[in-house]
């Protein structure tokens, strides 16, 4: 898969490292993850698209479903306010979809998580949910 439309992000030393770099904004929503989830990505920055951060993180071990699964990733829309996440797999029979797991939004200081709901279009509206268009499907 190759990344469309993102903007790299520059090179840095850890004490070059701003209080508003796109690792230190998105940390609280990745610990906050991982205690809803029990799984702890190792989420890789890849760049800024619509003035939203992008991480992404290989999902492995699928278990049985690795007779129809051939690749999944955890992609990571994070901003100071919010944080949506979603898993965006390929079939062995290289049809790619998506899903999206949670949103989580700042709220007096804490991190409130909302789980996915496809009814739910206040919170989940298609340009939140759509990270196949993080992807180009060329390879």
């Amino acid at each position: 898969m190759k990344l469309i439309n993102l903007i790299p992000l520059r090179e840095y030393a850890v004490e070059d490292v701003e209080a508003t770099s796109p690792e230190l904004i998105a940390i609280p929503y990745f610990r906050e993850f991982q205690a809803a989830h029990g799984y702890k990505p190792m989420f890789k920055f890849l760049g800024i698209k619509n003035e939203e951060n992008i991480f992404v993180a290989d999902l492995t071990n699928f278990g049985m479903l690795d007779l129809i699964i051939a690749d999944a990733k955890i992609y990571a829309k994070v901003t100071e306010k919010y944080a949506v996440f979603g898993v965006v797999y390929t079939l062995t029979g290289l049809e790619v979809f998506e899903a999206t797991v949670c949103l989580m939004k700042q709220k007096d200081g804490q991190i409130e998580v909302i789980m996915f709901d496809n009814k739910d279009k206040k919170n989940f509206n298609n340009k939140a949910t759509d990270f196949i268009k993080l992807i180009d499907k060329q390879k």
